[in-house]
């Protein structure tokens, strides 16, 4: 699941199409985005306990993104659940 984070928003003009790469979600499913940020042991432990307490796959979880902070990066995990 590869992501790409902007550090700012880029120029519009009256001339560019906005384009949407992000598939909508399925009618009654909605998307959730956790994210774990902090040094790349503390963030790899809690995604493993989270592994093994059966609430994701560790595949799942982004690669790390520094976030620009030194020791600290940050990884996300996608999900989409269903909602009434």
């Amino acid at each position: 699941m590869p992501q790409a984070f902007l550090t700012s928003p880029l120029p519009s003009t009256d001339t560019q199409a906005t384009i949407n790469t992000e598939p909508a979600a399925e009618p009654g499913r909605e998307k959730v985005v956790l994210t774990v940020r902090g040094s790349i042991h503390a963030t790899e432990r809690v995604i493993h306990e989270a592994h093994r307490v059966g609430f994701a796959e560790v595949r799942e979880w982004s690669k790390p993104v520094p976030t620009g902070k030194i020791n600290e990066v940050l990884r996300v995990l996608t999900r989409y659940v269903i909602v009434e």
